[in-house]
């Protein structure tokens, strides 16, 4: 009997991590989760309750392997057997204090997973990036898969980490292993509330007074989820793809959010000095409690920038994908959210 095919994720208890699991046990793969710490496997099930009426059930049905990704021995025992790999795993955060902990975890979890798969014959990998790896200069409002790295202090730590991990991706298809590489913009979905963009719903949920008129791209989980398994399910290979379903304001998120949730939208417009009190009154507040602030310099300095993100190649390569209205995100992940805090 032929052995099943192992789709094997990483950063399996994150965001898109958890419900890329729950878009590939619907599809009826055989799926391996790797993750770093026993506590985070909550968030995996109250994912995957999102989408099965029996999550205990699922999680149960997964293999599962804890795993460093930065710890060579930790590797060769998660990785044995896959046939797709997919690899969301990374260091997010914006604080200045983690900037070297970026810098040089992302890149280097990164190549040693790369490693380790060619060492064990994975077929195919699927990276996911982010739409920060192409970077951002003054002037460029527009980028899509053409859309080249360019030194700039637009760039934040993150940024950079993540555009140094991508050549590592990069370098993987060079050497023969079929790439397929993912840039998706703001991923907008439910089940972690207070990291991320889950903070877009705490915080609006909370009274959080303050919009600017940015507009970024933003994107549904479920979307870059479909797209990875779809792609890697393909003959694409050494290619990229954007993932960016709307371009929109963050007034426009926002409010939508405000409105699925029935409460007040926020209603005092940032403007750059008064964008620079709140993230200076947050660094004070995190060096007083050593609480993560919820805005930082980087994060207020992207919120007023207006770029645009175009994903015409992903919707021409599969015909057979669309992305869903962002409306309709906003209210699948506002119902979660009221479902989640309910009790």
């Amino acid at each position: 009997m032929k052995e099943p095919e192992i789709h094997t994720v990483t950063g399996a208890t994150g965001l898109l991590g958890s419900h890329l699991v729950a878009e590939l046990v619907t599809a009826g793969k055989t799926v391996r989760v790797l993750y770093r710490r026993e506590s985070r496997l909550r968030r995996l099930h109250q994912v995957l309750g999102y989408y099965f009426d029996d999550p205990d059930a699922v999680q149960e049905k997964l293999s599962k392997v804890q795993a460093d990704l930065l710890d060579p021995e930790d590797l060769k025992k998660a990785l044995p057997g896959t046939t797709v790999l997919y690899h969301c795993a990374a260091r997010v955060s914006f604080a200045r204090r983690d900037r070297q902990k970026l810098l040089e975890g992302n890149p280097a979890m990164t190549a040693r997973l790369i490693n380790e798969a060619q060492a064990q014959g994975v077929q195919k990998l699927v990276h996911v990036s982010s739409v920060a790896a192409l970077g951002r200069k003054r002037g460029q409002q527009h980028s899509d898969e053409n859309s080249r790295w360019v030194p700039s202090r637009s760039n934040t730590a993150y940024a950079y980490s993540k555009y140094k991990a991508e050549l590592e991706a990069w370098r993987a298809s060079e050497e023969g292993l079929s790439t397929v590489i993912l840039n998706p913009s703001i991923i907008l979905g439910p089940g972690f509330w207070q990291e991320g963009s889950g903070k877009f719903f705490s915080q609006v949920a909370s009274g959080f007074p303050f919009y600017s008129q940015g507009v970024n791209g933003f994107v549904d989980v479920r979307d870059v989820a479909r797209s990875a398994r779809l792609l890697a399910q393909g003959p694409q290979e050494g290619e990229r793809f954007l993932v960016a379903g709307h371009n929109a304001s963050y007034q426009e998120v926002f409010q939508g959010i405000a409105q699925a949730l029935g409460v007040r939208p926020p209603h005092i417009r940032v403007r750059p000095w008064l964008a620079g009190l709140v993230w200076r009154a947050q660094a004070l507040r995190s060096l007083l409690t050593g609480a993560s602030p919820s805005v930082t310099r980087e994060t207020a300095r992207t919120a007023l920038q207006v770029h645009y993100y175009h994903s015409d190649k992903l919707l021409a390569t599969r015909p057979d994908f669309q992305f869903r209205p962002l409306a309709d995100t906003l209210r699948h992940a506002a119902r979660c959210y009221q479902a989640d805090h309910s009790s």
